[in-house]
């Protein structure tokens, strides 16, 4: 279900795109960055840092939407904002336990089924991407096998 759908001023060196904030995986919110274009788009799920989904998350996500990808950035901290490093780092060892590992699989697999409802998305292998911990959590997901992934 799509929450809010606006468009996002980027800086000069990006085109503008749609930003839309939806809501997937037991009501986690994500946000997708989908560049104008006609053609279906590849997409790249962008997983984020420690931090959470913040505007550095978005524009960054949106660097990479500039390069003609559909980009779905997940929360992957189902909801929770961390205030400071050591809140972060609690969250993230959590994931890093068996069952933060399976809830992230969980995570991922929800938004793979609502990226499969896009228009705009090209029926392609989804491409995995991160930075920080979020590429640690790429990686994860890469090696678990659990979704068809762009090689």
């Amino acid at each position: 279900m799509i929450i809010a759908a606006t468009t996002i001023a980027l800086p000069a060196t990006l085109k503008a795109a749609d930003l839309r904030l939806v809501e997937y995986h037991q009501r986690n919110l994500a946000y997708i960055i989908v560049p104008r274009h006609t053609q279906k788009m590849q997409v790249l799920v962008y997983c984020h840092d420690w931090y959470g989904l913040t505007d550095a998350a978005i524009l960054e996500a949106a660097r990479i939407a500039e390069e003609g990808y559909l980009v779905f950035l997940p929360d992957m901290f189902n909801g929770k904002a961390p205030g400071s490093e050591k809140e972060a780092q609690s969250l993230l060892e959590k994931l890093r336990l068996p069952e933060g590992k399976q809830e992230l699989l969980a995570n991922i697999k929800s938004a793979h089924k609502f990226i499969e409802r896009l228009e705009e998305a090209s029926t392609a292998p989804l491409s995995v991407h991160g930075c920080g911990f979020g590429a640690e959590a790429a990686a994860y997901i890469a090696q678990s096998g659990t979704i068809a992934l762009h090689s």
